[in-house]
Parts: C-alpha cells; structure tokens; sequence
C-alpha cells in the first residue's frame, strides 16, 4: 500500500513539473524588437548566414534562424534529388525594419505622384510589400524561393514542377505557405513564400496577443513614411493576421 501511495506522489509531482514548466516556458515572451524587426539579425546568436551553408542564395548577406535553415537544407537536398536542373534558390529571408523601410520608403515615392493620397499608397504597396515592423521576414523563419512572380510558377514548367513539390513536401519539413489563395483579406498570394510553422507560430500568436489587448505597444514602435495618415492599426491587424490557418 505505501509503495503505491509513494508510486502516486511521485507521479503526481512529475506531472506537476511538467506542467509548470510548461506554463513557465508558454510565459517566455518574445521581445517586442523581435517581433517587429527592429534588431541586428547579423548580431544575433540565434541566426546564420545563409552564405555559410550550401542553399543557394541570389545575394550575400541573407540571415536565418538557425532551425528554419538545417530543415531547410533538408528540403533542398531531397528536391534536388529528384529535380537536379530546377532552380530551388533562397532570393529573401530575414529583412530586418531597416531593410524593411527601405523597401517601404522607395515603393512610397514611385506612388506618390500618381496616387498622391496616402491610404491609397498604402494599400497599393500591401498588395506584396509589408508595413515595415510587420512583416514576417523580420522574424527569421520565412524566405521567398526562386522567384516573387506568380506567373512564374503558374505559366513556366520549372515553376509548376518547383510549386508543386513545395506543396505536396514543405509541410514535411515544419514550412507552411502562410499567403495562400482564399483567405479574405491581407496580402495577395505569394506561391514563394514559405515559413517555417514550429518557431512562426510562436511570433504571430504573440503578435496577434499584443494587438488583442494593447495595439499602441506595437504602434508606437512604428514611424515609416504615412504611418500617421492611414488607418495604422486596422491595416496592422489585417495584414499581420490574415494567414492561412495551417500556419497558426
């Protein structure tokens, strides 16, 4: 009888550490310059250089998470094996809020002439480009592959072969396609960009926790060009959480 008592106890108390431990690790936020991009990903000990591994890039000085690129490795080496001659190349990966409004700044001032009100450029830009301090390239789990042209992979043969094989095996790896087609609202499909679920999700969930309860913690953090003449946190919203659901 006591063996048993003593045999419930201590499963009792292995159960209860882990819950805790749990509950602790579940209580870990992420930093809010984490989260809206506004850090050194060169200076980041969580983060390598793509041009130390063997993906292809199409530009120096690309960063990643660690985690995201060995399984990105992984999923190279298998397509490679199957499609030797199809280009399967990194072309983004993190952009920090820095690269970010540059990126902003420069689609700002091509558009201003033509549409001249500033919600009107904003929505034109959201339809590929992200506000800068809400994109997810600034977490270092995303990266856009080969090319950032859907007719790419809907009209050339080695894009229809590339997609398809994403597809059908990325989800394999941990990536989730989190701008696909059907969702209502946000940013138009983008058959490149692929996210790497087990370390994204963390980041939108504590995004979506932050804009749920208080916005202005993030909004106060954002000055890009127009950020005080459109509507800021509603676009905010719409664009950081409308995602396919598989990435949540």
């Amino acid at each position: 009888m006591m063996k048993k008592i003593i045999k419930t106890i201590a499963n009792f108390t292995q159960t209860l550490t882990l819950l805790l431990c749990s509950t602790f690790a579940m209580a870990q936020s992420i930093p809010l310059n984490k989260l809206t991009g506004q850090f050194d990903e060169k200076k980041d000990s969580d983060f390598i250089a793509l041009d130390s591994t063997i993906l292809p890039v199409n530009k120096k000085g690309m960063y990643l998470q660690k985690e995201p690129t060995q399984q990105l490795i992984k999923a190279y080496n298998d397509f490679k094996k199957s499609y030797p001659d199809i280009p399967f190349i990194v072309v983004s990966a993190t952009r920090n809020y820095t690269y970010q409004n540059g990126i902003w700044q420069r689609k700002w001032d091509t558009l201003l002439p033509k549409l001249k009100v500033p919600q009107k450029i904003a929505e034109e830009i959201l339809k590929l480009s992200s506000m800068p301090g809400t994109s997810r390239h600034h977490w270092g789990t995303d990266i856009d592959i080969t090319s950032v042209s859907s007719e790419y992979f809907k009209n050339d043969k080695k894009g229809i072969i590339l997609y398809q094989w994403l597809r059908e095996n990325l989800p394999k790896y941990g990536f989730c396609q989190p701008f696909n087609e059907g969702r209502k609202g946000g940013y138009l499909p983008e058959e490149w960009h692929w996210s790497y679920k087990p370390i994204a999700k963390q980041y939108i969930a504590e995004y979506k926790a932050i804009l749920e309860t208080n916005p202005q913690t993030i909004m106060k953090n954002l000055n890009f060009t127009g950020y005080d003449k459109i509507t800021l946190e509603s676009l905010v919203k719409e664009y950081v959480l409308t995602v396919n659901s598989e990435c949540y």
